[in-house]
């Protein structure tokens, strides 16, 4: 509808008068060496804002007009914090802005039905996996907390363990659906019930051993925390039985364990979560982490006014800091906000969404973004251990940012296809209510 687009566009310029006013008031600050040369990427930045916003008007006027003006904003926040860090940075993350706003758009206008994505399930469960384990084992030096597994192509670095993680949605998302449809039927009494059939344990065992092999044998937290979390949230829509998730998590629990107590960099790790102070390689980044977090106090320092430059990784790993800093605690909970609304969106069109794929996927994208960036805050605030993680759309990390592009594409998609319903009997056809007997 053309209401969706006129909400859109005002947000819009509302995410782009609150870049502009916050990389303003950073310059202004004499600490700072902004200077007019960031300004044809800031102008650059609302050009493909705009573009992206024209292309939603012709390919997709019907979708959801909160999604795209949520990222825009998250977006333009980073932008602002990261050339205030070091404004060489602005071409950077112009060039994955540009990157990011293409792969939107072919996935926009490529995938015009995303039926298809269950004819070729294999091969994107295949290429997830791949994309997901091959970076970690590939991977060499020791582990550090302001650095991630990424694959060196000479002038880039790509971490595509994010688009391992879409790619295996999408798998996990085809093959669940059956599993879905096959319990609605069960609870509807149209067909004997699943608990004596093993088939069912074949999703958990494939979801724990795939966790399993990221947490044990690459020591990568941060991949298999999201992992986990994206598959036990799809499963349990999919299935939703209790004693299996027991069990899972119980399996799970025990790779942890194995690892914890066997292997030395998990070993390393656990400890600097436990005390930063005796592992200073590790958790040096975790302790300046605090320090700044503690100085933005309820009202922040003001754009400008931190010390972010003082630790390594504020602009990928640890981008929280310098925006919970210079913000505070209120500019940090409305950063939180902004993702809690974006999961709320997604999850309410899971809701609405009229095939069983379309559901488990938007539950999945929804999840992977909620997933990323909550681990990245808890992280830096100590309720995890230190991950590799990056806040989605904020961080400069150019792999996740056209991931989540893609990722945001095919959610719009399926709000495009996924209007209010009010019976709801509509959104599953291939079950038919039959009458149960004389009651």
């Amino acid at each position: 509808m053309a209401r969706q687009r006129v909400v859109e566009l005002t947000l819009l310029l509302l995410a782009a008068f609150i870049t502009v006013v916050t990389v303003a008031i950073a310059a202004v600050d004499e600490r700072v060496a902004l200077s007019w040369r960031v300004a044809p990427y800031l102008f650059g930045l609302m050009v493909l804002w705009a573009v992206t916003h024209l292309a939603l008007r012709r390919w997709a006027s019907s979708s959801n007009g909160l999604l795209f003006p949520i990222t825009a904003l998250l977006q333009g926040l980073g932008f602002a914090f990261i050339v205030r860090i070091d404004p060489e940075l602005a071409d950077n993350h112009f060039a994955w802005s540009l990157a990011a706003t293409c792969s939107f758009l072919l996935a926009l206008r490529g995938l015009r039905d995303l039926s298809w994505l269950r004819e070729v399930r294999p091969y994107v469960g295949i290429a997830g996996a791949l994309l997901l384990l091959v970076p970690g084992a590939i991977a060499t030096g020791p582990v550090r907390l302001d650095s991630s597994s990424t694959i060196d192509l000479g002038l880039i670095s790509i971490a595509p363990q994010q688009l391992g993680n879409l790619f295996l949605i999408t798998f996990f998302a085809a093959w669940l659906s059956r599993y879905r449809s096959r319990n609605t039927a069960e609870h509807l009494g149209q067909v004997q019930r699943l608990d004596g059939d093993p088939s069912r344990f074949l999703p958990l065992v494939g979801g724990w051993l795939l966790t399993s092999v990221i947490i044990i044998f690459h020591s990568d937290m941060s991949s298999a925390f999201v992992t986990f979390i994206i598959f036990v949230s799809m499963w349990w829509i999919a299935a939703g039985r209790i004693r299996d998730l027991a069990a899972f998590l119980t399996a799970i629990a025990g790779s942890v364990a194995v690892a914890a107590s066997s292997i030395a960099e998990t070993k390393s790790i656990f400890a600097a979560w436990i005390d930063p102070w005796a592992n200073p390689e590790l958790g040096d980044a975790s302790i300046r982490s605090s320090f700044a977090l503690a100085g933005g106090g309820l009202t922040g320092t003001g754009p400008g006014g931190g010390s972010a430059d003082w630790m390594s990784g504020a602009t990928d790993l640890f981008a929280f800091v310098p925006l919970a800093e210079e913000l505070g605690f209120i500019g940090g909970a409305a950063i939180l906000l902004s993702y809690l609304l974006l999961v709320g969106v997604g999850l309410r069109l899971a809701i609405a969404a009229r095939t069983e794929f379309d559901t488990i996927l938007a539950t999945g994208i929804a999840i992977f973004f909620a997933g990323q960036a909550w681990a990245s805050i808890a992280a830096v605030v100590r309720f995890l251990p230190p991950m590799g993680l990056s806040l989605p759309f904020v961080a400069l990390n150019g792999s996740l940012l056209v991931t989540c592009n893609i990722a945001l594409a095919l959610l719009l998609k399926i709000s495009e296809a996924a209007p209010n319903v009010s019976e709801r009997t509509q959104l599953l056809p291939q079950i038919a209510l039959e009458p149960q007997g004389d009651q």
